[in-house]
């Protein structure tokens, strides 16, 4: 049976390997990752139509509340798209995050009909991508120590655009690889072999943070960390152990291979993280005051409905130093507008609050789902808190991580209802009708803002770069993202 969490995974753990092993021809690493994502909206919306056109009832239950909240916020971001300056852009953004939700929804029902099974082929392909992927690092390590050259930084993160675009991904990754350490721990002695393997890759993980020193995901997923200890108490410790552990571990694997052997090699350090203290004192906004600056400049001048979904992208071009603000709550604010941003902020305390709930639903001794509900709030927490310095839900494999943990979650929570033997409902024919045409207009709005660029990305590049040779085209939609 076709699995939507094993097809989004799988792509999503390409977009990890994208430049290591998948080189893909007339497209940048950014640009690749953006097909890739789109694939899977359309293949999401194929499967909506299909489940749509079939009556097959629901398996996860939004609420009224929360389903009256997000048709809230799409409608105000489809009211800013048409009065946006390029509507045509606007409505991209507007159907992306939409048909993304509806990825997640497809998501969240193939979990609540088997959540044990769907969690751990889920976790698997993560953990052979990471496996891959840390593979092909060491290889560029080796290549490195027998050429006796100092290396450029981000060699060793390979397949972005910009390192930090990798960190993006960690900042999701890293608390699911705890969790698939902690869930081989928990089946004793017949699954040694992968407990140990989960471990030694959680550590790799961390030291690759480490060595690219992104402060926004160390401090997304230590607040991660520390909420789920106040909120959980004794339930947290089995994950935060498995997680202090092994950054621990990822440390001194940090200063044994990129300190000591550079240096007794007569190199200098490998990676970012010896200067991190003296870069955070010296600029601790990593010059992101100017963006924040223009997105609070947009929020006054259209505090209702925003300058329009992906606008930043235009309105901030002359700062020249990034296509999105570098933080969640002012570009929502700025492009979609405080209307928008204030129901986007009801919707996630509500998630939250529903996940919390779902703990009075698990036996003290059920010790496999404690650890999932664990590492589903702490990974929240972690998008939530990087997000507010970053663009990790502007990129495109950030994107789709944030997909696949959105999925798993709000199925793993529905599946206690499942459990309790509820019925599930069956949409009206009404109801199936619309939300079908509205997903196929979507579609056509996505497919018309990444029209005609995309039939010729290297062309488009070749053009525009020699239109305006001062300009840094910061990625957003493409690899530039100015528009």
């Amino acid at each position: 049976m076709f699995s939507m969490l094993l097809a989004v995974s799988v792509a999503a753990v390409v977009g990890i390997l994208m430049g290591s092993y998948f080189a893909p021809k007339n497209f940048g690493y950014h640009d690749g990752q953006r097909v890739l994502e789109v694939l899977c909206v359309v293949l999401g919306t194929l499967s909506l139509i299909q489940n749509l056109w079939r009556g097959t009832p629901a398996m996860v239950r939004i609420g009224k509340p929360v389903a009256g909240l997000w048709a809230m916020f799409l409608i105000i971001g489809f009211f800013s798209s048409l009065f946006a300056y390029s509507p045509r852009h606007a409505l991209y953004e507007w159907s992306s995050f939409g048909l993304l939700l509806v990825l997640a929804w497809i998501i969240a029902n193939e979990v609540a009909r088997n959540p044990v099974q769907q969690l751990d082929r889920m976790l698997l392909v993560l953990g052979l991508g990471c496996a891959l992927y840390v593979f092909k690092v060491a290889l560029v390590y080796i290549f490195v120590l027998q050429s006796g050259t100092q290396p450029e930084m981000s060699e060793f993160i390979i397949g972005f655009n910009n390192y930090r675009f990798f960190n993006h991904v960690q900042t999701i990754t890293l608390p699911l690889l705890g969790l698939l350490t902690l869930r081989s721990m928990q089946r004793g002695p017949a699954a040694d072999r992968l407990a140990r393997y989960g471990w030694g890759l959680l550590s790799l993980w961390w030291m690759l943070l480490f060595v690219s020193a992104g402060r926004g995901t160390f401090m997304g997923v230590l607040a991660g960390m520390v909420a789920v200890i106040f909120w959980r108490r004794r339930q947290a410790l089995p994950w935060c152990r498995v997680m202090l552990l092994s950054a621990m571990a990822g440390l001194a694997a940090y200063a044994v291979f990129f300190l000591l052997v550079p240096v007794l090699m007569g190199l200098q350090p490998f990676g970012f993280l010896n200067g991190v203290v003296e870069r955070s004192i010296e600029n601790p906004g990593s010059s992101r005051g100017a963006l924040w600056q223009r997105a609070g400049e947009m929020i006054l001048s259209h505090p209702l409905l925003g300058a329009g979904p992906l606008h930043f992208a235009h309105y901030g071009r002359d700062i020249n130093n990034g296509a999105h603000p570098h933080n969640w709550l002012l570009q929502i604010g700025a492009e979609w507008g405080v209307p928008a941003l204030i129901v986007l902020c009801a919707i996630i305390f509500m998630s939250f609050r529903r996940l919390l709930g779902s703990a009075t639903l698990i036996a003290a001794a059920d010790l496999p789902n404690q650890a999932v509900l664990t590492a589903w709030l702490a990974t929240g927490v972690a998008v939530v808190v990087d997000g507010l310095v970053s663009g990790l839900i502007v990129m495109p494999s950030s994107q789709l991580w944030i997909v696949v943990y959105m999925g798993c979650a709000w199925g793993w929570v529905s599946s206690f209802s499942r459990h309790g033997g509820h019925e599930k409902p069956v949409i009206s024919l009404r109801i199936r009708t619309g939300l079908g045409l509205l997903a196929l207009s979507m579609l056509f709005f996505i497919g018309n803002g990444l029209w005609p660029e995309i039939i010729d990305l290297p062309g488009y590049k070749k053009i525009q770069t020699q239109l305006h040779p001062e300009m840094d085209f910061a990625p957003r939609i493409w690899s530039l993202g100015y528009f």
